[in-house]
């Protein structure tokens, strides 16, 4: 009993090492030999008041001296317990066998687990890509620097018509006509004037000479630029890492379309990089309760986007900001009082414009800007109606070799996660809004009767985040799948590109029946344009670089590689191949072809006119024709005389034709005098 006593103080002071000890214990112990006496239970019908609660007072109650009943009390606790043991046995004989859990089992026998598989180790070209991705922005601005810097320094020809047309409005801006653009002389009205006051301005840099042939192209080549820039601004803007917001540059980089925009001078790349960084600060100040600064930028920049190239921008905004609020089920931002002040503003600055041409007495060249250009283009669209499936068709191709993505994404993980994605649209909303836009965007361009495929470059945009974004979410398998499937487009298109080079060398051993798939109208260009054959090479060792020396499981390696590949491409199409183009598209050479056309026609026809009789002959000939006609209806016999006088007529002119050329060096004379 004393013992007993001692145990609990011992399990009150510190309860643990006790509950260790009854553990090993009660797996050591056996019903053979068990340490302790069990003490029998009480009679059920006895109230548990009376029960005894040890086998000495069991027996001071019974009147037995506790030390005599004590071996009895043990016996029969032994016989109960091997009386229930028995029991227990014959149950366990008739159960399943059932292992106990283990307690304790050593390493040595321990199960082992299914090893996790191995993570692919970055290679040089993804650890490129994770370093640059930290410094980002500038990366993407020297890329696109370097695939520009040709097309500035070696200022080339202007084409026609576009590139003629722009060089001819900039000159008369920098001749006084800075608020209503002309072109020749009229009234040109298909433009805004901001993006000519931006090439203006590059004319005037101090220190730099630029004149209006490289003012076009540095302008082109700065767009450029800021357009990549505002990609990468949209994906941070948008809730995305670094990883993501630099892909995205290298995505637009990358791409065959935007880099051949930036090769003609326009407006639409510039037109593009202020949609891209509007529809970023609205973004912004629409996610937030109250942000009066991030929507009155947003606004403003669409007003400027509005001043290049026309309201297609405002439009863009404002659906797309309906569209969002409404689905993160706050449209109450739409009235509040931190997004009106910016959308007066830009209200403001586009009347400040319109008011200044009233003010001047143009109200011809608003009237036209209006009707015909804005109006016009909405619902007639000539000469440039398609049909409505036009951008659906055109964009699989202008998005290059981007649009095979789809087809190595994990579509059911996707699918999976859009209830997930729908709770939390409060919360991440930069997905919903990049989506929105590129789907209420192409709508809009497609009910537009005018379509043309450098419309779209506004929606190339979000178009790059998302692409990035699921282009780094590819699995291992996937990603060597896509970016196989690329290298062999690029060494399909690099092979295609040499035979375009040096098929004029090989046409003589290619069969006729051949030659017939050729259209007529590439021939003049296969025979006119050079240089193709080097950026075919690079594109064939972009693709064994790809297929042989790039990690394709690691997608942020390979994406570079392809970036790089498409910043090397540019270079000999700037040296070589922009140059030879000329042949065909330059205006000057255009005009030196036709200038002696006119001097050759006119000269055999100046001796050869008689002006005296050829003004007697139809004087006199309206007078007879009259007064012979009866005749002529009484008669019909006679008419064959006049068929014969007509052969002399021409006769006496032939005769006197070399007559008349000894006078021909007099013919001159006459029209200086």
């Amino acid at each position: 009993m004393d013992e007993t006593i001692e145990r609990n103080e011992l399990k009150k002071e510190n309860p643990a090492p006790l509950a260790e000890e009854n553990a090993v214990e009660a797996v050591d112990s056996t019903p053979e030999s068990t340490p302790e006496t069990v003490p029998a239970e009480a009679p059920a019908d006895k109230p548990a008041d009376d029960r005894a609660d040890t086998p000495e007072d069991a027996a001071e109650e019974n009147g037995i001296d506790a030390d005599a009943a004590a071996p009895e009390g043990e016996e029969d606790a032994q016989e109960a317990d091997a009386e229930k043991a028995e029991e227990k046995a014959g149950e366990d004989a008739d159960a399943p066998l059932v292992m106990p859990a283990p307690t304790d089992i050593p390493e040595a026998m321990a199960m082992p687990e299914k090893p996790a598989p191995a993570p692919v180790p970055a290679g040089p070209a993804e650890k490129l890509f994770n370093g640059l991705s930290y410094i980002g922005l500038p990366v993407l601005l020297l890329f696109a620097a370097a695939m520009s810097f040709l097309e500035v320094w070696q200022v080339r020809e202007l084409w026609f018509s576009g590139e003629a047309r722009l060089a001819d409005v900039l000159a008369g801006v920098k001749g006084g006509d800075w608020l209503m653009l002309t072109l020749n002389g009229a009234p040109y009205p298909d433009e805004p004037p901001l993006y000519f006051w931006f090439m203006d301005a590059l004319t005037k840099i101090p220190g730099f000479p630029v004149s209006v042939p490289m003012a076009l192209f540095l302008a082109v080549a700065i767009s450029h630029a800021l357009f990549v820039g505002s990609i990468w601004a949209l994906a941070r803007g948008t809730g995305f890492d670094r990883s993501v917001a630099f892909a995205s540059g290298l995505v637009a980089l990358s791409c065959v379309f935007i880099s051949g925009a930036a090769t003609c001078p326009g407006v639409d790349l510039l037109f593009a990089a202020f949609v891209t960084l509007g529809m970023t600060c609205l973004y912004r100040g629409w996610i937030k309760s109250f942000a009066p600064f991030w929507l009155a930028c947003g606004w403003l920049l669409m007003a400027a986007a509005t001043l290049t190239k026309g309201p297609l921008g405002i439009a863009f905004a404002i659906v797309t900001s309906v569209f969002f609020l409404f689905w993160r089920w706050t449209p109450g931002r739409l009235n509040s009082r931190d997004g009106l002040p910016g959308f007066f503003l830009m209200l403001l600055a586009l009347a400040a414009w319109f008011g200044a041409l009233y003010l001047g007495g143009h109200t011809d060249y608003i009237r036209a800007m209006v009707a015909d250009q804005l109006v016009g283009h909405a619902y007639t669209g000539a000469p440039l109606e398609q049909d409505w499936w036009f951008y659906l068709a055109a964009l699989p191709v202008i998005w290059m070799p981007w649009i095979l993505l789809p087809l190595f994404v994990n579509w059911f993980a996707a699918l999976r996660g859009i209830p997930a994605y729908f709770r939390n649209r409060k919360t991440e909303g930069g997905s919903s809004w990049l989506w929105i836009w590129l789907v209420t965007g192409v709508a809009m361009l497609t009910l537009v009767q005018t379509k043309n495929p450098i419309y779209v470059l506004p929606l190339l945009a979000p178009l790059a985040v998302l692409t990035a974004r699921s282009l780094l979410k590819l699995s291992a398998g996937g990603s060597r799948c896509f970016f196989g499937l690329s290298a062999a487009i690029l060494a399909v298109a690099g092979l295609a590109l040499v035979l375009f080079d040096v098929y004029p060398f090989i046409r003589e051993y290619v069969p006729a029946e051949w030659q017939a798939y050729i259209p007529a109208a590439l021939l003049p260009w296969v025979e006119a344009i050079d240089g193709t054959m080097y950026m075919g090479a690079i594109l064939i060792v972009t693709a064994v670089v790809l297929l042989s020396l790039t990690r394709l499981a690691l997608p942020g390696g390979s994406l570079l590689i392809m970036a790089l590949g498409m910043m090397l491409l540019i270079q000999p199409y700037h040296w070589f191949v922009t140059p030879s183009m000329g042949k065909i598209l330059s205006p000057g050479t255009q005009a030196a072809a036709t200038a002696d056309q006119p001097k050759e026609a006119l000269a055999p026809a100046a001796p050869a006119v008689d002006e005296k009789p050829a003004e007697a002959a139809p004087a006199e000939q309206p007078q007879a024709a009259p007064a012979e006609a009866p005749a002529a209806e009484a008669q019909p016999a006679p008419t064959e005389e006049p068929a014969k006088a007509e052969p002399a007529a021409p006769a006496a002119p032939a005769d006197s034709a070399p007559e008349a050329q000894p006078e021909a060096p007099a013919a001159p004379a006459e029209p200086q005098a």
